[in-house]
Formats: C-alpha cells, sequence, structure tokens
C-alpha cells in the first residue's frame, strides 16, 4: 500500500485522522447523547476517519462505569457505526478495564483505547505490562483489538519499549496500536521507527502529524480535530505534497490557540459557539468552563487562525 512520499506501508487497522471527540452534557451533568451522535456525524462529514469516545477529551474517567455503557450504547444506537469507533476502557481497576473492553465487543466495537492502571506512581514495567496482560485475559476474546495509551503527564505511567514489546510478543494479534500523546517528539518519532511496521502508531496531536507519517505512523488522534476537522483531514491527505510543511505550520497554528487555554474547557466553548448550543459548555467537576474574558479572547484567536 502507498505510504507519505512513496514509502510502502504495511496495513494497518486504523489509520487517518481520528477525532477524540467531546461529551456533551446536559446542565444536571448527564451526557446529551442526542447532541454526542449529531456531533460525530459532523465529524465523520468532515472528513474523519473514525471517533474515539470516552478518551482523555470525553472525560472519560468522570463518568462510572455504567455511565460509559450507555453512552456507547446511547451512540450505536443512534446511528453511528461500530467499525468507525474506537472506545476508552481504561480504568485503575483492572477487572473495571477488562469489563468496558468486553461490553465494547458485546456492543460490535473491537478497537479499545486502554489507559494502565493509573493511581500508583513509579511502578515497575513488570507491574505494568502484567495489569494490561489481565485485562486481556479477563476479556478473553480473540476479536479483541487494544490500543495502549501513552499520556504519562496524567497518568503519571510511562509506556517504554520494553513494556510495548513484551506485550505484542505475548498478545501480537491483539496489541493493535499505540496512541501516544506524551507530546514529546523524540520520543515520538522513536515509537514510529522501532514499532511503525508491526502496529499502528497513532500521534497524539496534528502538530506532529506530517513528520510522524514519514516515520511510520499511521494517522492521529487529536482533540483539535472537535474544531478543525476538515483542516486536519486535508493535511493528512496531503502529507505527500510539495507544500506539506508549510501547510503543516498551518494546522499547527490553528492548534496552538486551543493550547493557551484548558483544552476541553476551550473545545466546548468553541463547539458551544459554532452550535450555537450553550449546553456544550458544561463540563464535569473538577473542569470548570472558560470565563467570559477567556471566552472572548479564544473566539478571537480562533478567528485569526481561521483566516491566515
Amino acid at each position: 500500500m502507498p505510504g507519505v512520499n512513496g514509502v510502502l506501508m504495511s496495513a494497518h487497522l486504523t489509520r487517518g485522522v481520528n477525532c477524540a471527540t467531546l461529551t456533551p452534557l446536559d446542565d444536571a451533568g448527564d451526557a446529551c447523547l442526542d447532541l454526542l451522535a449529531e456531533h460525530c456525524r459532523w465529524l465523520l462529514d468532515a472528513g474523519c476517519d473514525g471517533i474515539v469516545l470516552l478518551g482523555t477529551t470525553g472525560e472519560a474517567t468522570s463518568f462510572t462505569s455504567a455511565e460509559r455503557r450507555a453512552i456507547l450504547e446511547g451512540v450505536l444506537a443512534r446511528g453511528i457505526a461500530a467499525d468507525r469507533l474506537i472506545v476508552g476502557t481504561g480504568c485503575c481497576a483492572v477487572a473495571d478495564t477488562a469489563a468496558l473492553s468486553a461490553h465494547a465487543l458485546a456492543c460490535g466495537v473491537v478497537r479499545v483505547l486502554m489507559l494502565p492502571p493509573f493511581y500508583y506512581k513509579n511502578v515497575e514495567e513488570t507491574g505494568v505490562v502484567d495489569a494490561f496482560a489481565r485485562a486481556i485475559e479477563a476479556v478473553g476474546d480473540e476479536r479483541l483489538r487494544v490500543y495502549l495509551y501513552q499520556i504519562p503527564q496524567l497518568t503519571g505511567v510511562s509506556l517504554g519499549a520494553t513494556v510495548i514489546e513484551a506485550l505484542i510478543e505475548a498478545y501480537p494479534s491483539t496489541i493493535a496500536g499505540i496512541k501516544d500523546s506524551s507530546g514529546d517528539w523524540s520520543g515520538i518519532a522513536q515509537l514510529c521507527n522501532r514499532f511503525g511496521a508491526k502496529i499502528d502508531v497513532l500521534v497524539g496531536s496534528e502538530r506532529y502529524l506530517v513528520p510522524a507519517l514519514r516515520a511510520g505512523a499511521s494517522g492521529c488522534v487529536t482533540a483539535t480535530a472537535n474544531a478543525h476537522p476538515a483542516m486536519i483531514c486535508e493535511l493528512y491527505r496531503g502529507a505527500d505534497r510539495s507544500d506539506a510543511n508549510a501547510f503543516q505550520e498551518k494546522v499547527a497554528a490553528a492548534r496552538a490557540v486551543f493550547e493557551e487555554y484548558p483544552m476541553i474547557a476551550a473545545l466546548k466553548e468553541f463547539t458551544a459557539r459554532r452550535t450555537g448550543d450553550a449546553r456544550w459548555r458544561n463540563l464535569r467537576s473538577p473542569l470548570t468552563p472558560l470565563d467570559g474574558a477567556r471566552a472572548q479572547q479564544l473566539a478571537r484567536g480562533a478567528q485569526l487562525s481561521e483566516r491566515s
């Protein structure tokens, strides 16, 4: 299969631009499933290859396991195809991770994004491997496709090459990929070079999309696709064009506007303005919406980036 700059790439289960979707809430803090499904359709119509449901951007760890199951079922019931979804299932308790992963499979969603247990810090790599292994074994279903979730700035747990190698060796058909949201380009490049031919390496920010693709990544999972899906999809599909580096800079500048604020609150504020639906501003504690002054500042910055 042709890849970036004419380099042949192995087949991948997950490619392209996958949006880590926001989860809209009503004033009581409950998920608005109709609004969420509408947003997912908008993202897919804009060119996104897939949707990551209940990741960090979706405030997953602020929902109970029962709520997470209901959100997935509600999105599927409203017409979002199971094969367009990756669902976050990672919890501190391995049994909860396994239960949510088994539930996803029962709903027809085979791809899950799995955090390591994240409360205890400075744990041994053997313990991290064992946690993933216990979750996979507890599910006990050969259909399961696991995407390891590397976001050490929030989890305090780094998924090093030794962990990844051990899991691929033990579960070669189950470990489908890794999402790296560390923001560490040197680490991302090493992952791409070392594992890009074996598994899907998905960069967690479009800021690094073109260089990551050239290094062996298969695509990205990004929060800011909630705001600029068409732009990011255009970058992915034109990554081998002569002007790709210049367009990469433009896309990175558009993302930088949101990085000046708490990302989830900023994306919800932007979406509330785009849709005219104030429910998008609601977040679950401990997250809080942008205040009026910062919301206006964000709006001005976003407008300027779209014009440039």
